[in-house]
């Protein structure tokens, strides 16, 4: 993650990152306080885009850029994205206006930006629960996709002290996971869910009994791997390959096979190369998953280590510097489709 914070845009709470970038301070600060000390409060806002025809025209779309102000460190506009004429920002100082009240009671452990200010994470300090045997700190996750790639998302993220991997659930069923589409509500729909975000808080108990329940059944055979196929279905296949694999030698002219050969070896090589590192994940997750065993005999072969295993795997794993992060985007999905996979071999 280092490469991707945008600047020095990092506030933790106490202990130093681990990454050495940002502030790092001995309080307990709203998200307001937070906010100033790492400069996170820049403006976004959307433009009509247009396209520039071969004559020179200019002619509007029905979409808008997202725009970012010019910063201290980044001194120009910056295009975020392109999204549909529907799409509304929110303002992080708004955000910081719903969340001052939460965060006075449960204060910011971190806060920060990534990329250019297309992301905006912050992590609230929850207190603390013994899951399957061990001590955990308690988080609730807020980020904001200001890319039209995601949504304003406000989920549960345990974490493990014995390794600090995030377990966060993104489980709608748990109501601890809430994700808002910027729309023209988002200000009014964020004010709305964070106003009931005590409720949200009590609700933390539910999913610390599911977590613990993970840790009292034995897996039957073979159900370790059915968590880990849920985490990592199989690699969908490109549209083209898909088209053409009922496509035979003997059923077109040679030069139309020889076109097809041609057309799809890009997409080829792409899917093999794609199928190869989704499988070596899968065999790593597996393998973690012995190690576990090997490791914490008092919960082995549960439900709880093999969602672990896939947990330390999105964790720890190396992706390039663009790729999402533990806590958000597909890393987070596979976490949640294992923990969702897992549960339901306890009922």
């Amino acid at each position: 993650m280092p490469a991707s914070i945008f600047g020095e845009r990092f506030y933790g709470r106490r202990t130093p990152a681990w990454h050495r970038i940002g502030t790092v301070m001995d309080i307990d600060a709203t998200v307001s306080e937070a906010m100033r000390y790492v400069d996170v409060d820049f403006e976004i806002f959307t433009s009509p885009a247009f396209v520039e025809m071969p004559d020179g025209t200019r002619i509007q779309t029905d979409h808008n850029a997202i725009v970012r102000e010019p910063t201290k460190d980044d001194d120009q506009y910056r295009i975020l994205s392109v999204v549909g004429g529907e799409w509304t920002p929110i303002q992080m100082r708004d955000l910081a206006t719903y969340l001052d009240p939460i965060s006075e009671k449960y204060p910011v452990e971190t806060l920060g930006a990534i990329g250019h200010g297309e992301k905006i994470f912050l992590t609230l300090d929850a207190g603390e629960a013994a899951i399957a045997g061990e001590h955990h700190n308690l988080y609730y996750l807020i980020t904001d996709h200001r890319d039209g790639l995601g949504a304003l998302t406000i989920a549960f993220t345990p974490v493990r002290v014995v390794c600090q991997n995030t377990l966060t659930t993104g489980l709608s069923s748990a109501k601890v996971s809430v994700s808002l589409s910027h729309n023209r509500t988002i200000k009014t729909d964020t004010q709305w869910y964070t106003n009931i975000f005590n409720s949200m808080l009590r609700s933390q108990d539910q999913v610390v009994a599911q977590m613990n329940r993970l840790a009292d059944f034995e897996l039957d055979k073979g159900e370790a791997e059915k968590v880990i196929n849920a985490a990592y279905p199989p690699t969908s296949t490109p549209r083209r390959l898909k088209l053409s694999n009922g496509i035979s030698q003997d059923d077109v002219p040679k030069e139309t096979w020889m076109k097809i050969l041609n057309d799809t070896k890009y997409d080829r090589e792409r899917y093999d190369k794609q199928r190869e590192r989704d499988e070596r994940i899968r065999a790593g997750a597996l393998e973690r998953f012995h190690v576990f065993n090997d490791e914490f005999p008092k919960n082995a072969n549960t439900p709880w280590a093999i969602w672990q295993a896939v947990v330390e795997t999105e964790d720890y794993r190396k992706g390039h510097s663009n790729s999402a992060t533990a806590v958000y985007g597909e890393r987070a999905n596979r976490k949640a489709r294992a923990f969702r996979a897992a549960l339901a071999l306890c009922n």
